[in-house]
């Protein structure tokens, strides 16, 4: 049987395989959701269930932070599923400015997705400016 979280991963990983830029994916760890992509960008999928427009929350974990800030490489992203609506990508350093990322506790990540509108992206520490729906993959590969 077919997890529905491989379901979910799949929406980003196929968004990412179709695009011009594409040209390698591999595992990058042992951590679930965990991939390098062109063999220098590190993406952690993450998924919050749902449909249509609304908000969708991402907890990001004590070790999920420490596992994204200890990557050496300059591209690391945070690549977001939000239902069957939208996929997004923040950069690590987007990251930064929403969760703490070198805080002991767990933090959540908000994604606005309502009709027709632009990606809302906040977390407790602030929000990013509006992010285009239409932007993944691109916002991760180039």
């Amino acid at each position: 049987m077919i997890d529905h979280k491989d379901f979910m991963h799949g929406a980003a990983l196929v968004a990412i395989a179709d695009s011009e830029k594409f040209t390698a994916l591999n595992r990058a760890s042992v951590k679930y959701g965990h991939y390098v992509v062109n063999h220098d960008r590190h993406l952690f999928i993450k998924y919050s269930d749902g449909s249509g427009p609304r908000d969708y929350f991402f907890t990001f974990s004590a070790e999920d932070k420490r596992r994204i800030s200890s990557v050496p490489a300059s591209f690391v992203f945070a690549v977001l599923v939000c239902g069957n609506e939208v996929v997004t990508g923040i950069a690590r350093d987007e990251l930064a400015q929403l969760v703490p990322l070198a805080s002991a506790g767990s933090s959540a990540v908000k994604v606005a997705a309502h009709q027709g509108r632009q990606l809302k992206i906040s977390g407790p520490n602030g929000q990013l400016p509006l992010v285009s729906r239409g932007s993944f993959p691109a916002r991760i590969l180039d």
